[in-house]
């Protein structure tokens, strides 16, 4: 009786055994699946992903996406109600440069050669004192300089008004001395050093006007 219950315990024993292996071996063969599996799984998705963002991209346009009513524009010189000086030919110049940059209009020289013609004043240019020199309160060492346009746009064959006087408006910064306890001041050196750039960032106003709205 010994030896018949002795016989049977190794036996069982040797059962559990053959199933523990049998179970490891089935783990490690889904183990060994996931690595197979995830790597594929990630390059796939990032695949996939990569082509939604250039798909994306390719349909990607700068201001709101919508198809211009016209091509060509002609830009009549700027008219400098606000006297500023050489206001006409420098702000006429940005103009005209900030449309030939964005290249989404042909600017023509005429306006019987042009769909829209487009006319912009210059209505009011302001200075805003916003820090005060040291050796004297009461004079400026920072200004605001704002310049204030309307601008029109309209068919130039029949007529038609896209839009009238809309305003736009441009701020730069200047200082009048170079350093904080300098008493020397340079204000109109500075306002015209400042004034290109004060006239790139109004053209760039009226450029969205005209083109991102639609």
């Amino acid at each position: 009786m010994r030896r018949a219950g002795s016989s049977r315990l190794p036996r069982a024993a040797g059962i559990r055994l053959l199933s523990f292996a049998r179970a490891s071996e089935k783990s490690r063969t889904l183990v060994f699946s996931m690595r197979n599996f995830l790597p594929r799984f990630f390059s796939v998705a990032l695949m996939l992903c990569c082509g939604a963002f250039f798909v994306s991209c390719s349909h990607y346009q700068l201001g709101s996406g919508g198809k211009l009513p016209f091509r060509t524009i002609y830009i009549a010189p700027v008219e400098n109600a606000a006297n500023i000086p050489q206001g006409a030919a420098i702000f006429s110049a940005q103009l005209r440069e900030s449309f030939v940059r964005d290249g989404r209009l042909a600017v023509v020289n005429s306006a019987a050669a042009a769909d829209v013609t487009l006319t912009v004043t210059l209505e009011r240019y302001t200075r805003n004192m916003t820090t005060s020199r040291a050796d004297d309160s009461g004079l400026a060492r920072k200004f605001d300089l704002t310049v204030l346009a309307v601008c029109t746009l309209q068919g130039a064959n029949d007529g038609k008004v896209y839009f009238e006087k809309r305003p736009v408006s441009s701020t730069r910064q200047i200082f009048t001395t170079p350093t904080f306890d300098a008493r020397q001041s340079d204000q109109l050196q500075a306002e015209y050093n400042a004034m290109p750039l004060l006239a790139s960032s109004l053209a760039s106003g009226v450029t969205h006007a005209v083109l991102d709205v639609w």
